[in-house]
């Protein structure tokens, strides 16, 4: 089986690589300012299926395996998206500092003409960030194309003090949930 990859975050093929040896990336077509659903699990399982569908409708091969997945990051009820620039950045950053805020990332497989999508959610504790480091962060390239405007992975790392969930989930590709689906549905 060909396996396409609707996305070019290299984070999301970083990760996918470690359970799907081979696959080539797509990018999806697919407007997501369309979407105005302000449930965040909600909005993260529309995005991967739109993006999914996106790609399906323009793949030659039926007999391809297309994964998608978008990260929504959910501060109390409120979506933070990717930050628009430097101010929107501070804002969040700050609104994030010292707080638990959740992290719901879904996927979207379509295998042999069946869609299959599912979502995780993980709960990221940030410890109290100061000033100087949100004002020094925000200069950097680093938030600017990740939801909530920071990366688990990256400079934010250091004031994560503990998360409850997946980490690869915040990352963007819950593995272990993608690779228990691809078996069941006989991908891998």
């Amino acid at each position: 089986m060909n396996f396409i990859l609707a996305s070019t975050s290299p984070r999301r093929k970083e990760l996918l690589g470690l359970i799907v040896p081979e696959f080539i990336c797509e990018t999806p077509q697919f407007d997501e300012s369309l979407i105005e659903i302000k449930q965040a699990k909600e909005k993260a399982l529309v995005l991967s299926r739109e993006k999914c569908k996106d790609v399906a409708s323009r793949c030659a091969d039926k007999n391809a395996v297309i994964i998608a997945s978008d990260t929504v990051v959910d501060l109390d009820g409120e979506i933070l998206e990717k930050p628009e620039d430097m101010a929107d950045a501070y804002i969040m950053i700050k609104s994030l500092s010292g707080n638990r805020h959740k992290v719901h990332t879904a996927v979207t497989v379509w295998c042999r003409g069946i869609y299959y999508t599912f979502a995780d959610t993980t709960e990221v504790y940030m410890d109290k960030i100061p000033e100087e480091i949100i004002l020094e962060y925000i200069n950097t390239d680093e938030p600017y194309d990740k939801a909530g405007g920071y990366a688990i992975q990256g400079f934010m790392a250091g004031y994560i003090s503990r998360i409850n969930g997946n980490y690869h989930n915040v990352v963007g590709l819950p593995l272990a949930k993608l690779n228990r689906l691809l078996k069941n549905v006989k991908a891998l």
